[in-house]
């Protein structure tokens, strides 16, 4: 950590970037695989035919807009997805969710191992730097965070760099009696080691805790991103299905549709027992506004359905999203269309198959949207194997790495796969799905988006 200048802020100056405080150990001695680097230089054209090439009722032009679409409030962006199939072989990737605030950074290898910066430098230069040259405000540059120092550091560290400047770096905790960051009739004031406030004119935001109990709509002080984003389905999981199925009933016409399980909004508390019988007895439950793995539950036996159901009396009188279980292995008598599994990893040499999701973190640029980093994690049990006695369901299917802690957080990356040489192969993945995977999480971007004006541009 920088120079401490009062309590939770600290003074980030230019030259502070350390490359080994930004990254995982393992992920620094990595090499980017060749396929996934190969993925990352294409171009938008490229994107584009090849998908359609793929997918020959999609609409080229209709893509192509997408593309290069400039977000108003939801420039940078992680989506999460897992890579299923069906009994007809199907394969395709489907959207668990999509992030205002992800972390991704610290997993991805470097892509130019002359740029020390990586993907930090990328989202600064090309994403956050023309808007702070754009907005016409006054004072300081800060990063606002709760959780993810490694990655928040680096980024505070780069801004310092790019703009030749000293960054506030303040960690803006949701129950802090006594918080380093304010906003004061919507600007953000950050503490400074005299007790006085420092008006700030742009800021990195990485609040991900009940980030609306700080952070106002309409914030004159740039933010990326701001709380609309967030409210708009970046961290509400409800709005973000609203808006993909709204992107559907649009684009679906033009071959482009956003895939998710099937999903059901605003389910009561008491309703939760018929859900489970209806979508076979077993289901994902989902605390719309929850997030880093935190209020999903995988439920899979009467056992777990009675202890979700306790669990979730604390958020009442709260409506959950239901969304159709992805099976761990084919279940005879299912639908051939309907029912997915996931592909999972190559097996090891002990034959064990795991789930395993894919992140993708992309950003606005010149060029359009592009894809910025990328990682998968794995589930903690196999997937092929006979669930041992006492284990949950979200053994077999949870892949986040965040571990909620008493005091903060930590990360159980020893699950991290990387998109290097020597994991890379582990996930069976090709660049044909990467591509699929970019337009996907460049689609739900774009719906949430475009939701979000529609929810706050009136205001």
């Amino acid at each position: 950590m920088k120079l401490s200048i009062a309590d939770n802020v600290h003074l980030v100056e230019p030259g502070d970037f350390e490359a080994s405080e930004h990254w995982y150990p393992r992920v620094l001695n990595s090499n980017i695989h060749p396929l996934v680097s190969h993925f990352l230089h294409l171009t938008q054209d490229q994107f584009i035919a090849r998908y359609n090439r793929l997918n020959p009722t999609t609409d080229p032009e209709m893509l192509k807009e997408i593309l290069s679409y400039r977000p108003e409030y939801f420039k940078w962006s992680g989506t999460d997805m897992m890579h299923v199939t069906n009994r007809a072989g199907n394969r395709k990737l489907t959207i668990i969710e999509t992030n205002s605030c992800p972390s991704g950074q610290k997993s991805m290898p470097l892509l130019d191992l002359n740029v020390e910066q990586g993907g930090y430098r990328k989202l600064i230069e090309q994403t956050f730097k023309p808007q702070i040259d754009l907005h016409d405000e006054t004072g300081a540059l800060a990063v606002i965070y709760d959780k993810n120092p490694m990655e928040n550091v680096g980024y505070a560290s780069t801004l310092a760099d790019v703009f030749g400047e000293d960054v506030y770096l303040a960690r803006f905790l949701k129950d802090d009696p006594n918080p380093p960051a304010k906003f004061v009739d919507n600007k953000l004031y950050v503490k400074s080691e005299d007790e006085s406030w420092i008006p700030v004119r742009a800021a990195f935001r990485y609040v991900t805790q009940e980030p609306w109990n700080r952070l106002p709509l309409k914030s004159k002080t740039l933010l990326l991103n701001p709380i609309e984003a967030c409210l708009a389905g970046g961290r509400n999981k409800t709005e973000a299905y609203m808006a993909y199925r709204k992107f559907n009933e649009q684009f679906r016409k033009y071959g482009l549709e956003i895939h998710t399980p099937e999903t059901f909004l605003e389910v009561e508390h008491g309703d939760l027992p018929e859900y489970f019988e209806k979508l076979g007895r077993s289901m994902v439950v989902k605390v719309p506004d929850s997030n880093a793995g935190q209020g999903v539950y995988t439920v899979t036996s009467e056992k777990e359905m009675k202890q979700v159901y306790e669990t979730l009396k604390q958020y009442q009188p709260e409506k959950y999203l239901i969304q159709q279980l992805i099976y761990s292995n084919h279940i005879n008598g299912s639908d051939r269309e309907k029912a997915w599994y996931h592909v999972g990893t190559i097996p090891d040499k002990k034959n064990r198959s795991y789930a395993f999701d894919l992140r993708l973190m992309m950003h606005y640029t010149e060029n359009g949207l592009r894809p910025l980093a990328i990682y998968s994690r794995r589930a903690r049990l196999p997937l092929n194997k006979p669930l041992p006695e006492g284990a949950s369901s979200w053994d077999l299917y949870g892949t986040n790495l965040s571990v909620k802690q008493t005091e903060g957080w930590s990360y159980d990356d020893e699950r991290l796969m990387l998109y290097d040489i020597r994991n890379f192969g582990n996930l069976g993945l090709g660049i044909d799905e990467l591509i699929q995977g970019f337009i996907q999480s460049a689609m739900a971007t774009y719906a949430i988006d475009r939701h979000a004006i529609e929810k706050f541009d009136k205001l």
